[in-house]
């Protein structure tokens, strides 16, 4: 998997287990399934708040993949 191809918003189960980066794959492959649970979650709550829950473990997920980026960014190695 190309390196911009792992950070798609969207990744599915096939393509995560292509990640080469155990620690990319980790963080994406836990947002994958928070996003899952919310989903399967969806008789029990409104449209609205799982549009909310969504965007916010976006945001979340986002954030990690940004500090995982940095990380790696200042690794001498």
């Amino acid at each position: 998997m190309s390196d911009e191809a792992q950070f798609k918003e969207t990744l599915n189960q096939e393509e995560l287990a292509q990640i080469k980066d155990l620690e990319l794959r980790e963080i994406r492959t836990k947002y994958w399934f928070l996003k899952h649970e919310a989903f399967i979650n969806e008789n029990n709550i409104t449209d609205e708040a799982l549009e909310v829950v969504i965007t916010n473990l976006r945001r979340q997920e986002k954030s990690d993949i940004n500090a995982y980026i940095s990380r790696k960014n200042s690794d001498p190695y």
